[in-house]
């Protein structure tokens, strides 16, 4: 059984933009397998979401749906490591009541978790991997 991972486009821009970060941070090595295997989407998405309008840019964004097809263990479980820096991060920000903490983003946090939590156990009871 295939596994596809649907992303918002809202979360696929910040998981490439998180890895980004920390390869730039690295001094520009990537060790990421899912920043090189998903660098030219995210380009081409990052390069439409530029061209449109603010309200469009924000319908993208939410809206907007990214597919993953047959998405390999190895990303998962790097996926997952992004997700749960993004629940701390959000979580460290609503406990200190910070003007940008959401608890929206946390919970789309959380849920994503799940849903990868999810694709891995599929792939240990037969799934591809």
């Amino acid at each position: 059984m295939a596994r596809n991972l649907v992303l918002s486009v809202h979360e696929f821009m910040t998981i490439m933009g998180t890895l980004d970060e920390a390869i730039t941070a690295a001094g520009g090595e990537s060790a990421s397998s899912v920043y090189d295997a998903w660098y030219m989407q995210w380009r081409e998405v990052d390069e439409k979401l530029e061209s449109l309008s603010l309200m469009k840019r924000a319908d993208m964004l939410f809206d907007g749906k990214i597919t993953i097809n047959n998405i390999s263990d190895a990303h998962l479980n790097e996926l997952m490591v992004v997700v749960e820096n993004q629940i701390r991060a959000n979580r460290e920000l609503l406990d200190s009541n910070d003007e940008d903490a959401d608890e929206e983003e946390l919970e789309m946090w959380e849920k994503r978790l799940e849903n990868i939590l999810e694709l891995r156990r599929e792939g240990e009871h037969g799934g591809v991997s």
